[in-house]
């Protein structure tokens, strides 16, 4: 099992508090706060990150995997399309942070469910039992 120290679990939350803070920031500059709306569209409106999440990351794996484009199936498109399958990658955290944001999510809890997962995909990985390895 992976384990860290306080001082590292600190700078994690931290790290993630001013992204979730910045994420926050432009959604309220932009007067969508959907963290305030009702359940119901509360609900809809993660679902819609969520997808919004799902097309950008299909959008980076098209970079390097649509067949009738030139150069996106050759080995290298992986290096030369870098800058557009990382703008893609960051779209989806833009996306994922606004679902956190949705779900009400503290930097704590985002943190102690990623080392906890983390934890359990170790365990998966070295436990032939678990059926992961």
């Amino acid at each position: 099992m992976l384990l860290i120290d306080r001082e590292d679990r600190r700078k994690m939350v931290e790290g993630v508090g001013i992204w979730l803070n910045l994420q926050k920031s432009f959604q309220e500059k932009n007067n969508f706060k959907f963290w305030e709306l009702p359940l119901e569209k509360r609900r809809e409106m993660f679902i819609r990150a969520l997808f919004a999440a799902i097309s950008e990351l299909s959008e980076a794996g098209d970079e390097v995997n649509k067949w009738w484009k030139k150069g996106c199936k050759e080995a290298s498109a992986i290096e030369e399309k870098r800058e557009e399958i990382l703008e893609e990658l960051i779209d989806v955290m833009h996306f994922i942070l606004l679902a956190f944001l949705i779900l009400k999510a503290s930097s704590e809890e985002i943190i102690d469910m990623y080392l906890k997962k983390l934890g359990i995909n170790f365990r998966r990985q070295e436990d032939k039992n678990l059926g992961y390895v």
